[in-house]
């Protein structure tokens, strides 16, 4: 029954990170957008755990490969993952998996979801500088200094929110009870 929960609220957790994908702002002075993904990225390591968590990510990339348009701006294809924003997929996908790991109780909430921040723009920059073929510095400015207060912020709210969740006693057994 606990699997058929876990997997219940990975697929969910596709849909929010779907949804995340769209609520996308355009820059002008990056390839990068800003987005509601890492919000629900970082969300799902802390309430699925690393291996749900995980799940949730591959199943959003598996589907935005396949075709459909998942991707940030309802972009879609394997040229996506390959494209600019590669790294940063990349980087969601790894993060659940380092948050849920390092969270083993509410005292690592803080530094799993700073982890999971660092890990995503981390990733993105090394693949942006690649994939264009620039300086990391440069891709540091166009791809991650920007977006780091804003991560920050989205990181705030997931500690709030998974607080929130956890002291509720009823969605703390939905989650995590057999």
């Amino acid at each position: 029954m606990k699997n058929i929960k876990k997997i219940t609220f990975s697929s969910l957790f596709i849909i929010l990170i779907i949804i995340g994908s769209y609520i996308s702002i355009p820059l002008p002075f990056s390839p990068v957008p800003l987005t509601l993904q890492v919000f629900f990225v970082l969300l799902s390591g802390i309430l699925l755990g690393p291996y749900y968590g995980f799940l949730s990510v591959l199943g959003y990339i598996i589907l935005g490969v396949l075709g459909f348009p998942v991707f940030a701006g309802g972009q879609s294809g394997l040229s996506v993952f390959l494209g600019p924003n590669g790294g940063f997929l990349f980087g969601f996908l790894i993060a659940p998996l380092l948050i849920g790991i390092v969270k083993k109780n509410q005292i690592f909430i803080i530094p799993s979801i700073l982890l999971g921040i660092f890990i995503i723009h981390l990733l993105g920059v090394l693949y942006l500088s690649f994939i264009l073929s620039i300086p990391i510095s440069k891709a540091f400015y166009i791809g991650s200094l920007p977006f780091i207060p804003v991560d920050l912020i989205k990181g705030s709210l997931v500690y709030i929110f998974s607080l929130l969740i956890l002291k509720n006693k009823e969605l703390k057994a939905l989650l995590f009870s057999d």
